[in-house]
């Protein structure tokens, strides 16, 4: 009686159709029911809708506004002087005024205004590289949230089958008693099983509405307003050995920042080397006397004292963070393989265990649920071991269903820490 059904529910766990996965954020009176949403759909509206992109594309254009501004030289300085004015005797009022009309210019030496550009543009790549970095965190978020919306689908199936056979159990055991076949307690339990499933159908409605609402977050929108999930969550791509993975860790957007880091940093030490080497300002003028009413021409020049000494701070910051860079990516690559090690761990055990629960597990809970019902229809079994029974074909599904939903979310984080895009989630149709 039951086969039919379990091996019905299975399919179910393993490719999610409509009729179990429906989303519960759509009333049944609403018409049609908008189309179900691929990974590479959902994908496609977090590029075209997700706030940060556009705040990326704010931070370069303002690092491209930096570079603008460091070519811009020191400006030239118009000054007015006049000397000898409203002081006593001779120099009463401004009968004995001297009035200055000067220009002076920085001239600024050492390629201090090369190094400026220079700095703003290795901070303009360094602003390409954490784009490129958060693009990729994004997507990849995206991924995760899009496994836990098909995970939680595949959940509520399996609750709603579970509350299927729990009121097919409880008319059952209603004709029962009512036959006298069964005492009257049997009812009872049979009804708090029922409820019980009814609870958990509930629970696991809820849960999807959460995790479609993260997911339309992830997006960059507000509303969940998509169809289902369409994907196949029973499908586990097969992964690049270890050390091929390891390999492309250095080229990830995360590795990638650490190099424009260091760009950035040697660029800094090179300004502030040139800022060590003085600059000259250079000034003429016309200065005009007021008793003689002769005009003459007037020259500047100076220089500032001691400006080699007073950088040495700041080269020595410069050369502090430019040595620092190099260890924190040392560091930061240590942390990288350990975690990518323990992931690889992860993901070969989560398809064990799929594998064990799709072949042998779930089988041999099906076979023990059909000899349970059989024997209790022969008055053999309690209703207790028929409702454990069913438990137990139900919990080992949703393990399933876990343990394939671990290795999509356990390869999008590896994918992510070696730097691929988000691409081997479940993002097929229907098989």
């Amino acid at each position: 009686m039951f086969s039919p059904l379990a091996r019905a529910v299975l399919a179910a766990a393993l490719l999610c159709p409509g009729s179990l996965c429906a989303s519960p954020d759509e009333p049944a009176s609403a018409g049609a029911a908008p189309p179900p949403l691929t990974l590479e759909q959902a994908l496609a509206r977090t590029e075209r809708q997700h706030p940060i992109f556009a705040s990326q594309q704010a931070a370069l254009r303002r690092a491209g506004a930096r570079i603008t501004q460091a070519g811009v030289g020191p400006a030239p300085e118009l000054g007015l002087e006049v000397e000898n004015v409203l002081g006593s005797g001779e120099l009463h009022a401004a009968r004995a005024a001297e009035t200055t009309l000067s220009f002076s210019q920085l001239i600024e030496r050492g390629g201090l205004r090369d190094r400026r550009v220079e700095t703003a543009e290795a901070e303009y790549a360094s602003h390409e590289v954490e784009a490129q970095a958060a693009r990729m965190d994004v997507r990849a978020e995206v991924a995760r949230r899009f496994v836990h919306v098909l995970s939680d689908q595949v959940q509520l199936g399996i609750t709603r089958e579970a509350s299927v056979l729990a009121a097919a159990t409880a008319a059952d055991v209603e004709r029962r008693v009512r036959a006298a076949r069964s005492p009257l307690a049997e009812r009872f339990r049979a009804e708090v099983t029922l409820e019980r499933a009814r609870l958990e159908e509930e629970h696991a409605e809820h849960e999807l509405r959460s995790s479609r609402r993260h997911l339309a977050a992830a997006t960059g929108a507000a509303d969940a307003n998509f169809g289902e999930a369409a994907g196949d969550l029973g499908s586990l791509p097969a992964v690049s050995d270890f050390d091929s993975l390891l390999a492309r860790v250095r080229s990830t957007p995360e590795f990638l920042r650490f190099a424009s880091l260091a760009r950035v940093r040697d660029s800094e030490l090179r300004l502030a080397q040139a800022r060590a080497i003085t600059g000259v300002t250079l000034g003429a003028g016309l200065r005009r006397q007021e008793r003689t009413d002769d005009i003459g021409l007037v020259f500047s020049a100076s220089i500032p004292l001691f400006a080699p000494s007073r950088e040495r701070g700041r080269i020595a910051e410069a050369e502090a963070q430019r040595d620092q860079v190099a260890a924190d990516e040392a560091v930061a690559y240590l942390k990288a393989q350990a975690q990518l090690f323990e992931l690889y761990q992860e993901l070969n055990h989560a398809r064990v265990e799929f594998e064990s629960q799709r072949d042998r597990i779930i089988p041999a809970t099906e076979r023990a649920l059909e000899q349970t019902r059989y024997a209790y229809e022969r008055g053999r079994y309690s209703l207790m071991e028929l409702r454990d029974a069913q438990a137990e074909w139900a919990a080992q599904r949703r393990r399933m269903i876990e343990a394939a939903a671990s290795y999509h979310v356990t390869l999008i984080e590896m994918q992510r820490l070696s730097g691929q895009a988000a691409s081997n989630a479940p993002s097929a149709g229907h098989q």
